[in-house]
């Protein structure tokens, strides 16, 4: 090899090698989220594809077997991403079947390559599933983009803490290498590593080299205070809002949506519930649906559990125990046996 082959073979291996150790150091590190887990996952895939890349590129004669391997890595990177999202935003029903459609998608593509191997069937995995897993790792990336796009929002003009949260960053680096795949047939197919080792190397250094910002709740009202005025009269409108309309029931309620109904910036709307309730969105309108949970316990005995978590306004039941318990230290089937 060339000089210069010597070199992009050493930088795309090693972003394949440090991305392994990464994915390691997630897996077994202390006081880790169940998230972590899904990014060491996802790791794991890119090094297993970006692997086969690098392997595939000076050596064309590679096993079948190895190239089936990276291409199933592939199929599952995009719903991957998308599970590792909807676990950051805390969107239980989005992530219970993220998980699902992740698990059968999973176990088709293994039973695809078990019936179908790469060595016998060369069509179907160089045209139809090289093809289909791109084109699946897009659907997924433009999905998680659009279940972040509250998250994104409330990064506006706060550009420290927006380059340093982890979901975008994976995103911004599953969109750059599936680009480079994407464009290869118009640049290199060893772009694709590339871009991964890049991609790596500036997350990391991004992470742990950048100075810690401050937490986004604190900084971001910095500039605009609530006056005392400003408080007791949005704090009425939307306590107004809360008893008379219920809207907390809406499962699909947002910081944007309420803001509107009451008429004032979403910014001065999360500030508000900061400051003076000392809550956070999300936090506040679980509080709501829980004291109201409370009431239909109670006044409707025979109703089930689920019915009532639905009526209170919760997607998931999961995360109605979870608020419940959290609220009233004890479960629904407690509380409603020890009140009646």
């Amino acid at each position: 090899m060339s000089a210069t082959s010597y070199l992009l073979f050493f930088f795309s291996a090693l972003g394949v090698f440090n991305g392994l150790l990464l994915a390691s150091w997630l897996v077994f590190r202390q006081n880790k989220q169940v998230a972590d887990n899904w990014l060491a996952m996802l790791l794991l895939l890119l090094c297993i594809r970006i692997g086969k890349s690098v392997a595939f590129y000076f050596t064309p004669s590679l096993d079948k077997n190895i190239l089936q391997l990276g291409l199933t890595a592939c199929f599952l990177i995009g719903p991957c991403i998308y599970v590792y999202v909807t676990h950051q935003t805390k969107q239980g029903a989005h992530n219970t079947l993220a998980k699902w459609t992740f698990a059968s998608l999973a176990m088709f593509i293994v039973v695809l390559g078990i019936v179908y191997p790469y060595k016998t069937h060369l069509e179907l995995w160089q045209y139809w599933v090289y093809r289909g897993s791109s084109y699946l790792w897009l659907v997924y990336l433009l999905l998680s983009f659009f279940h972040y796009r509250e998250k994104i929002q409330q990064f506006k003009g706060q550009w420290r803490a927006l380059i340093t949260d982890k979901p975008l960053i994976v995103l911004m680096g599953g969109a750059l290498i599936w680009l480079a795949y994407f464009t290869a047939s118009y640049t290199s197919y060893i772009m694709g590593a590339l871009s991964f080792s890049l991609t790596l190397y500036l997350s990391i250094l991004t992470l742990f080299k950048a100075p810690k910002a401050q937490p986004l709740e604190s900084t971001k009202y910095a500039n605009n205070k609530l006056t005392g005025d400003q408080i007791t009269a949005y704090s009425n409108a939307l306590e107004q809002l809360i008893n008379e309309e219920r809207i907390y029931t809406d499962p699909q309620l947002s910081l944007p949506r309420l803001a509107k109904r009451l008429g004032m910036p979403h910014t001065l709307l999360s500030q508000l519930l900061n400051d003076h309730y000392q809550m956070n969105f999300k936090q506040y309108i679980n509080s709501q649906r829980v004291t109201f949970a409370q009431t239909l316990l109670l006044a409707e005995p025979n109703t089930s559990i689920d019915d009532i978590a639905e009526q209170s306004g919760f997607s998931s039941s999961s995360t109605f125990y979870s608020a419940f318990k959290h609220k009233t230290g004890m479960t629904p089937n407690r509380y409603r046996t020890a009140k009646l």
